[in-house]
Order: structure tokens, then C-alpha cells, then sequence
């Protein structure tokens, strides 16, 4: 099912899993610098795993609403990383490779998670280079690699695709598998073809019940 809310929770460990599609940079860079901006106010540690052009356009909007992008990096509250180069650590023949997503994202999720009490927030984008790509099933393998880190470590997870990539009927399939794998679907106003393909995806969904 698409639009569901609710944390992945195991002892002490709760972790939330959002998935948002995106219409363009534009409306990208707006929703993720609200989410960035509300960890850093909340005393959240933040890492963001973005391309450099999106990273770019996220801190500009950061900047005009007041943030000091060189301040929270200083004090360890913001870490950024290229999204591709680090993709490429742990990618090999076409898929993640969970021991090598473990000592390059797991070992980052680590230090940020260290401070006692502090939350972690995070934004993604490397499952939407894959998707670019049409490599839905290492995608789809990707988030649950995200979704296993979830269970070990307490963080908030948004993952950003594309809207254009799920435009064609066939990707329905991927695009349920993908919804179904987080925990919240987030749907921005400013996303109408990303709003179109869920209201068509959740159509079908219906459909299929009734069929």
C-alpha cells in the first residue's frame, strides 16, 4: 500500500523510512532543505548523500533562511557526501554489497550516532542515481539495506527519486516494492506528476482488490 505511517521499532531503536518523489531540482531543493533545516534547528545530527548540483541548490535555500552551512559542518552536526562517489564504494557487478554498505554508510551512521540522545536525520538520493538508470531491482536492494541499518540504528530517512522515472504504467510494480519498503510516502504540493503516479498507483492498488 502507499500512504502509510509508522516506525520501524525494535528495544530502543526506532527508525523512520520516507520515500518522496520530486518533480524537479526546484522542488527538491525546497523539501530537503526543510527537512535538513528542521534537524539542524531540533539539535539533530544531519548527513545528506546528494549530487553536487542538488547539494548546491538544497544549502542555497538553507543560506537565505539564515543557516550557516560552514558553522553546522564545523561542529560535526552536518556531514555531506557525493552521492555517486559514494555509491560507487560499495556497489559491485550492478549491486550493493551489504558488507561493503555496513564499513562505508554503516560506519558513517555510526559517528554521527554517537553523541548520546541526539537524533539523526538523512537525506538520500543514491537509489534515485540507480533509478535513473533503470536499476529498480538494485534500488530496491539498496533500500533494504537502509531499512536493515534501521533496525540497528535510530534515524530519520528520507529517500528522493525523481518523479519522471515512474512515469511509464510498466514501473508500477517498482514503484509499489518501493513505497512498500518505507515506512511513510511523503507527498509535496509542489509534485504534480510525482502526485499523479501515486493516485494512479493507488488506483491500481484498489482495482486490483476489487478484481
Amino acid at each position: 500500500m502507499v500512504h502509510k505511517t509508522e516506525l520501524t521499532v525494535r528495544g530502543c531503536i526506532a527508525s523512520k523510512h520516507i520515500v518522496q518523489l520530486f518533480d524537479d531540482a526546484a522542488s527538491r531543493a525546497n523539501s530537503v532543505s526543510r527537512f535538513v533545516l528542521e534537524g539542524l534547528n531540533a539539535g539533530d545530527a544531519v548527513l545528506v548523500v546528494a549530487r553536487t548540483k542538488h547539494w548546491n541548490a538544497i544549502a542555497n535555500r538553507m543560506e537565505k533562511a539564515g543557516a550557516t552551512i560552514a558553522g553546522a559542518a564545523h561542529s560535526g552536526n552536518l556531514m555531506v557526501c557525493d552521492a555517486a562517489q559514494t555509491l560507487s564504494q560499495f556497489m559491485r557487478d550492478g549491486q550493493p554489497v551489504p558488507r561493503r554498505f555496513e564499513a562505508v554508510v554503516g560506519r558513517i551512521v555510526a559517528q554521527l550516532s554517537r553523541r548520546p540522545r541526539r537524533k539523526l536525520r538523512i537525506y538520500g538520493e543514491m537509489v534515485d542515481l540507480l533509478a535513473e538508470e533503470r536499476e529498480f531491482a538494485a534500488a530496491q536492494a539498496l533500500e533494504n539495506l537502509w531499512s536493515e541499518l534501521g533496525l540497528r540504528r535510530s534515524f530519520t530517512l528520507l529517500c528522493g527519486y525523481s518523479s519522471a522515472h515512474f512515469t511509464d504504467p510498466a514501473t508500477a510494480a517498482v514503484l509499489s516494492s518501493i513505497c512498500d519498503t518505507h515506512t511513510h510516502v511523503r507527498v509535496g504540493t509542489e509534485d504534480l506528476l510525482g502526485n499523479w503516479v501515486l493516485r494512479r498507483l493507488v488506483d491500481a492498488q484498489a482495482h486490483a482488490r476489487i478484481a
